[in-house]
Parts: structure tokens; C-alpha cells; sequence
């Protein structure tokens, strides 16, 4: 297997924090309009939503543009269940939505946000998945453009600033963001259990392991804080770093290890014991971690594969790096027509072995080997794909940008069925 090791850095200075040209573009941003502008063409009307499985795997719930969600049945042809959906009314709507559902125990759970100019009202919310009811609701003047995660009873996500109108929360106020942590325990409206100010918008998805949330924010910083129990008091930063540019990607947890990306070009792999025991503002790359340099932003998800890691970056770049070295494991990184944000996914091209479907935000999505990066056939989409990608036994489901919910056969890459994500209607 090739390997390239020309963007690995495996050291970094720590000191001071010097301008970042990225992100001082960014600091100016209220909304997503705004960057929107600087990497090119992503355009704030959803249509992010990734389709999710349900822990049964007979159901997939999927967030429509105009802010309803949809639940299909893989018992019946693939077909969307007419009878349930969230909002009720067909005239309710609840804004872009740019997270994906998370199922848990019995409920679906999922943030919104909808402006008018520069105000804007967000919406996290939880549904029955048997019923389609609401359970409860959580609303602020703010920007919830990640997706949720989900602790017990505890739903945690990212904002932009709150309105200080309206902001009456615990902890400090006036930030640029906040991770906020909410008790949905109850059948009465959720309360704040506690919430950690950013220095900038928080637009990627938190991440948990082991009683600890991981997080970054438009001005480069990840943070890692506890969630009780062993790791200590919940709603304490427990560390800090600082990348080089805007972490809006939902980092992987694996191997002992968080691997995220960031808008400087550069993908890093930190040792998590390394950073408990070193605390806040350490900010060297130290023994066991590295960082990778390529020549796009990191907006996508890794996938961990047979301890390689796969990510793409905004100008279409496809990297398969060693998971333990950061090397690159193929000759040339694939490349696709648009930009990546979405998680590739993995399936089995026959006579071939592992392979990844990549998502697009241009027509079509990408093929690759996983074991050399050699192209293969494309899934026809005929429109950008900017969720993440969903394989359940032989299908491949992708949520285009024109709200079409597309079904594949990995067998042949034939397409299987389109229905709109809003209507259920075909295609």
C-alpha cells in the first residue's frame, strides 16, 4: 500500500496564539450567510439532515429542508409512513435543519433554527418515535446548527450568542457561544442544568465518551468538558486546545484518541490521557499525536475503517490517513467535483472488497477502494449531497440538497427509488 508523508507534523510550537487569517474572517459572522461567502457554496437552507436508523433497524428518521421530520418504514417498499411526522399540521414548519435526528430510547431528538435577518430563533425538541408527538420543546433567540448529543436524560448542543434580551440563563453572559446542557427528565418544559461560554459560535456536533463532551468553536478552540461522575464536576472545562483554525466538524473518539479537522487545512490526532493529565492550555502536539496538513478545510466527519482514518475536505479532496501515524496510506488522495461535509460510508463493491461512497455537494457521489483509492462507479444523484451517507444491509440512502431521499443498490450502484423527504411523493 503506497504512503505519502509529506503533510505530516508530528511537532508544534506552543506559546502565544498568533492572528489566524481564517478565522479573523469568520469572527465577523452572525450567521450562516455569512460563511456562506467564504466557502463558497453552502447555502443556509438545509437540507444537511442525514437519514438515521433506528437501534430496531426497521425505521429511518430524516429531517426535511422545511424543518419537518419524516419517518420512513423499511418494511414497506421503503416507503414514507404518511400517518406520522413532527411538526402535525402541514402549515407548521420549523426552520432549516442542518442536524441529523438522534434516536434514543423511544425519542427523537433534533435542533432547528429559522432568521429573519440577523434574528433568529433555534428550537431543540423531542418527539416520540412510535407516535410522532412532541415530548417537549427548548427554544432561545440563537443558532443551533450542529446536532444534538445525547447523555440520559441530558440533550447537549452548540449556540451562537444569545440574545441578551431574552437571556436569563445560568452562567456568564454576552458570550460569542455556549455549549448548553438541558434536563429533558421531565414531561414539563426542559430547564438548563448548566452551560459553558465560547469565544466564538458553536456550530459543530458535541461528541461524548467516557462521562466527558468534546466540542470546538469558530475560533479554533476544542474543549473537553465533564459530564459528572468519575471525570468530576459536570459543566467543568476540563481542557482546552487551540487549532489553527474554526473546529466545526463533529470529532471521532477512537483508539484513545480524538480526531477532528479544522478550517487551516489541518486534520489532528490528539492522545486524550495525554491532554486529562496535562490540563488546560497545552497546546503541542506531544508524544503519540500528530496533525496532517493538506490543502482544504475539514468540515466532514472522519470514518474509522480497519484503523484508517477517511475524511474529505471543501475543495473535493478524499484522504485515507494511518490512523496511529497520520500518514497518507494512498498515492493520491480521490478527489470529487464538490465539496465534502458529509461522512463517507462504507460498503462492499463485488469482486473488489472495501470500498467508500463519498458525498458530493456537487451532482453524484464519489467511489473509491479502500485499500488504494482507486475511483470506481459513482451513485447517480443527479444533485450535491452535503449529509452524511447512510449503508443498511446492500442500500446506500443519500439526503440530496434538493430534499430527494435517494436509495441504492451497493451491489450494482443502480439506483433503487427517490422520494421527496417533504411530501414522501416520488421524485
Amino acid at each position: 500500500m503506497p504512503v505519502r508523508t509529506g503533510g505530516l507534523q508530528t511537532t508544534q510550537t506552543s506559546g502565544t496564539r498568533g492572528p489566524k487569517p481564517l478565522v479573523l474572517a469568520l469572527l465577523f459572522s452572525v450567521s450562516i450567510f455569512v460563511l456562506a461567502a467564504c466557502v463558497g457554496d453552502l447555502d443556509p437552507d438545509g437540507g444537511w439532515s442525514a437519514p438515521v436508523l433506528d437501534p430496531d433497524g426497521d425505521q429511518i428518521f430524516l429531517g426535511a429542508k422545511d424543518g419537518r421530520i419524516t419517518r420512513l418504514d423499511l418494511d414497506e417498499d421503503g416507503r414514507f409512513d404518511t400517518s406520522w411526522g413532527y411538526p402535525v399540521s402541514g402549515n407548521d414548519t420549523l426552520g432549516p435543519l442542518y442536524g441529523s435526528p438522534r434516536v434514543d430510547d423511544g425519542r427523537v431528538i433534533t435542533a432547528a433554527y429559522d432568521c429573519d435577518g440577523l434574528d433568529c430563533e433555534a428550537f431543540v425538541f423531542g418527539i416520540s418515535a412510535e407516535s410522532g408527538n412532541e415530548l417537549w420543546r427548548f427554544e432561545r433567540q440563537t443558532q443551533v446548527v450542529g446536532s444534538v448529543a445525547v447523555f440520559g436524560d441530558t440533550v447537549l448542543f452548540g449556540t451562537s450568542s444569545i440574545d441578551d434580551e431574552f437571556d436569563t440563563d445560568p452562567g456568564i453572559l454576552g458570550a460569542d457561544g455556549y455549549l448548553y446542557a438541558i434536563d429533558t427528565s421531565t414531561d414539563l418544559a426542559p430547564t438548563v442544568l448548566w452551560r459553558v461560554p465560547t469565544t466564538d459560535s458553536v456550530w459543530g456536533t458535541p461528541v461524548i465518551a467516557d462521562d466527558v463532551v468534546y466540542f470546538g468553536d469558530l475560533d479554533g478552540v476544542l474543549h473537553a468538558v465533564s459530564l459528572g461522575g468519575e471525570s468530576g464536576v459536570a459543566g467543568t472545562e476540563l481542557w482546552t486546545f487551540e487549532a489553527d483554525g474554526a473546529v466545526v466538524a463533529e470529532p471521532l473518539i477512537a483508539n484513545g484518541k480524538i480526531y477532528f479537522g479544522d478550517f487551516s487545512d489541518t486534520f489532528y490526532a490528539l492522545d486524550l490521557e495525554r491532554r486529562k493529565a496535562a490540563g488546560p492550555g497545552t497546546n503541542a502536539i506531544g508524544v503519540g499525536e500528530w496533525s496532517f496538513n493538506s490543502d482544504g478545510w475539514f468540515w466532514a466527519t472522519p470514518l474509522l475503517l480497519d484503523n484508517i482514518l477517511y475524511v474529505g475536505t471543501l475543495n473535493g479532496k478524499f484522504y485515507a490517513l494511518n490512523a496511529e501515524t497520520g500518514q497518507e496510506m494512498w498515492a493520491d488522495p480521490g478527489v470529487v467535483d464538490g465539496q465534502i461535509v458529509g461522512r463517507a460510508a462504507p460498503f462492499q463493491e463485488v469482486g473488489k472488497g472495501a470500498a467508500l461512497a463519498v458525498p458530493s455537494g456537487s451532482d453524484n457521489i464519489g467511489a473509491f477502494l479502500a485499500s488504494n483509492g482507486a475511483e470506481l462507479n459513482g451513485f447517480a444523484t443527479e444533485g450535491g449531497v452535503k449529509a452524511d451517507l447512510l449503508v443498511h444491509e446492500g442500500v446506500l440512502y443519500a439526503h440530496t440538497t434538493d430534499d430527494d431521499l435517494i436509495r441504492f443498490k451497493v451491489s450494482d450502484h443502480g439506483r433503487i427509488s427517490c422520494v421527496k423527504a417533504e411530501t414522501g411523493a416520488a421524485c
